[in-house]
């Protein structure tokens, strides 16, 4: 049978300009989130993979990936990188921070199998997204305290990944500090009074260096 979406992409039209996503409800009653692309419209399921098909990670834990399964593994990740990107649009931040989470599990799983020359790269973007996320949804219930620690660990993990020397340049790491910055002057007082006093510490031990940063972080919060 031939279906014809002349119709309905006439009523959802391309926007050039920006991402159009909707969460909706599929024939049966199930949620499906839908992108508009400029050639068409992208569906995904809601739940488990966005195409519908079962997870092709190892179902057993030290199970070993050949090149096949680890190119396929990196599809899976792709899959959920959208899925993800189009939740933190509709403000669906839980849920785009557990799709990021399954993120970082896959792309551990393709390095530790050694088939994939991107990896490292792949698992800092999931680590990224899934800080973002979670920070975004911590926001979004007022708690900016764990939305920082989010950013914190999230930080804590990329330079574990690239190395205290790599961070510095790294896009990833850049973007977290961003977004970290933008965060201190939610924090409550009792956190202003102790950054005061580690300012009050690094000036009486001559650490000029970290008595900048820490007036800097002061400096956001007036």
């Amino acid at each position: 049978m031939k279906t014809d979406l002349t119709d309905l992409l006439a009523q959802w039209p391309h926007d050039p300009h920006e991402t159009s996503v909707r969460l909706l409800e599929g024939q049966d009653g199930r949620p499906i989130l839908q992108i508009r692309l400029d050639l068409g419209v992208l569906q995904l399921e809601m739940t488990g993979r966005p195409d519908g098909q079962p997870s092709v990670l190892p179902k057993e834990a030290g199970d070993t990936l050949n090149a096949e399964l680890a190119a396929a593994v990196a599809g899976e990740i792709s899959q959920y990188d959208t899925r993800t990107r189009a939740l933190m649009l509709l403000g669906e931040f839980g849920l785009a921070a557990q799709d990021a989470d399954h993120m970082v599990s896959a792309s551990r799983t393709l390095l530790e199998s050694g088939h994939h020359e991107h990896t490292v790269a792949l698992l800092a973007h999931s680590l990224t997204l899934r800080s973002r996320a979670m920070a975004e949804a911590s926001l979004a219930t007022q708690r900016p305290d764990l939305a920082r620690m989010a950013l914190d660990r999230g930080l804590e993990e990329l330079e574990a990944l690239l190395g205290a020397d790599a961070l510095s340049s790294s896009n990833e790491a850049q973007l977290l500090n961003g977004m970290r910055d933008l965060l201190v002057p939610r924090l409550p007082a009792s956190q202003r009074a102790e950054l005061q006093e580690r300012l009050r510490l690094a000036l009486a031990a001559e650490n000029y260096e970290l008595a900048a940063i820490l007036r800097d972080e002061l400096r956001l919060m007036r």
